[in-house]
């Protein structure tokens, strides 16, 4: 199994995967009552990972997968793509607005979460779900696997 990546995607892939351990770092932190500092941990990811989406996600999306919509969206190469686009946005988002209306007096009060918990497990939960869509996409896209056949006896 080899990879057929840019050195550039190889980088993002590993940079997302220690932002999603982060997170789960985040999460212990605030399990152990640590708010402050789970509070800085989470934000930094939602905004360091909104600047890998600015300089390196968006631009591939826009040059390799949004050309293809909808009509190559039957074939798995652009499909796990797709999806991994469409619930990274969701997760993004999801991602901001917990650290607007959980970290700072921005947002009105009719705004402002009701149920922290429940809002940061589910964040958590489709940050996860997107990374894997993400390690699936790279897999789809860069990854050779080899089908080793028997051959036939002589």
């Amino acid at each position: 199994m080899r990879s057929a990546a840019p050195r550039s995607v190889d980088v993002v892939l590993l940079v997302e995967a220690v932002m999603g351990m982060a997170l789960l770092a985040g999460a212990v932190l605030a399990r152990r009552r640590h708010y402050r500092v789970h509070a800085r941990c989470q934000s930094a990811v939602v905004l360091l990972n909104l600047v890998v989406i600015g300089f390196r996600m968006a631009p591939s999306f826009y040059s390799q997968l949004a050309p293809k919509i909808p009509q190559s969206l039957g074939k798995s190469y652009y499909a796990i793509a797709a999806g991994h686009a469409a619930l990274g946005v969701v997760a993004e988002l999801a991602g901001l607005y917990v650290i607007l209306a959980a970290g700072t007096n921005v947002l009105p009060k009719r705004l402002l979460l009701r149920n922290y918990r429940a809002w940061m497990r589910a964040t958590l939960i489709l940050w996860w779900v997107v990374l894997l869509l993400g390690v699936a996409t790279y897999v789809r896209w860069y990854v050779h696997l080899y089908v080793v056949r028997p051959s036939i006896l002589q």
